[in-house]
Parts: structure tokens; C-alpha cells; sequence
């Protein structure tokens, strides 16, 4: 790993040691939070099952075959492996990270996929958005699935440079607090609550 994802690796690594024996000790509370034992990916394999989504998508006539020249530079980045040695699908709240990935969608005004040539992939659910983490760059994004549909602007945006930064500020952090309205935020037993009270947030 380089330096930088291995320091911010170890710092997550203690707060998610912390977080674990404070939820042992924590009576009942309304959330869900769950920071299982750490695995080891298998890139090979998820850029493999990648590859052949891809593969699916230009047969169909959705992506040109001209986007397999780019599959060599594609890379599970470090920081979602980092963190994924350190908890399994994590779940924080209303986030939740999977213990499988897929392609992710991004989503035009008229509700279609669009996009669909860039490489995304599917990492964790809020409700029923997405986070997805580039195979290029390594960078996080939020991605708005049904503002479509309820005449809303589109709040896609990205969010974090790599998935550790994503956890540590948005699932163990601060920024959780974005992704609630102002009446969750405070709210008795709440995930925000809790990272308030042990100094998280």
C-alpha cells in the first residue's frame, strides 16, 4: 500500500476498534451498525465480473467495443481493499456497503442509465442511492437514482478521493450528517447521535 492509504488505514482501523467495544457496551439504541471482521478481496475476480458486465453492455449495443481498450488500466483501488481488511460490508446507520459489487448506474433527467461507458462500481446503498467507487481513480461518488422521478435536481456528485476517506468522513464522521434532515440529526439513539456523544462527528 502507499504511505498515505496505509497511515489513514491504521487511523480508521483504531476508530472502527473503538467504535466496535463502545457498541459492545452500548445499551439499546435505534440504529444499525454493524463492523464485521475484516476479509481479503479478490480484485482478480471482481474486475473479471466487471469486465464480463462490460462485455454484456457492448453486445447490446449500450457501450462501444471500443471501451475494452481501457480494461487493462482498471484497478480495484487500494483504499477499498484497505478498508474492507479492516470490516466486511460495514453498515452505519442508513449506509450500508456490500460484501459483493456490481456496475454502477448514473441516471439521466428521463430516469435511463447513462454514462455507461465510465467504470463505476457499486459499493453501498443509502435508501435507494448508490455509492459507487471509480476503477480508474479510485473516487467515490453518490449517485441519485430517482430524483427523476420526483422532478428533483440530480444531487450525484462526488463525494470522497478514495473509500477510506468515504468511510472515516461520511459513515464514522461528520458527514454522516449530510445525508440527514434536520430533524434526524440530533434525534435520542440516532447513528449521528452516537458518533456526537464518543467525539466521531
Amino acid at each position: 500500500m502507499g504511505n498515505g492509504v496505509e497511515a489513514l488505514a491504521r487511523e480508521v482501523a483504531e476508530k472502527v476498534d473503538r467504535i466496535r467495544s463502545l457498541l459492545a457496551e452500548s445499551s439499546e439504541n435505534e440504529f444499525v451498525a454493524t463492523f464485521g471482521a475484516g476479509v481479503e478481496l479478490d480484485s482478480a475476480a471482481i474486475l473479471d465480473e466487471y469486465c464480463r458486465t462490460m462485455d454484456f453492455s457492448i453486445e447490446q449495443g449500450w457501450v462501444s467495443s471500443g471501451n475494452r481498450a481501457e480494461w487493462p488500466a482498471l484497478v480495484v483501488p487500494e483504499a477499498l481493499t484497505a478498508l474492507y481488511r479492516i470490516t466486511n460490508a460495514a453498515t452505519a446507520g442508513y449506509v450500508g456497503l456490500f460484501d459483493k459489487f456490481c456496475k454502477g448506474d448514473i441516471m439521466d433527467p428521463d430516469g435511463e442509465v447513462h454514462r455507461s461507458e465510465e467504470h463505476w462500481l457499486q459499493v453501498g446503498l443509502i435508501g435507494n442511492d448508490q455509492f459507487s467507487v471509480s476503477l480508474m481513480s479510485g473516487e467515490v461518488m453518490f449517485a441519485d437514482q430517482y430524483f427523476w422521478r420526483y422532478g428533483e435536481q440530480d444531487s450525484s456528485r462526488i463525494v470522497a478521493p478514495d473509500m477510506l476517506t468515504f468511510f472515516d468522513e461520511y459513515m464514522i464522521g461528520p458527514k454522516y450528517r449530510e445525508f440527514l434532515v434536520d430533524d434526524e440529526a440530533e434525534r435520542p439513539g440516532s447513528w449521528f447521535r452516537f458518533l456526537l456523544d464518543y467525539g466521531f462527528a
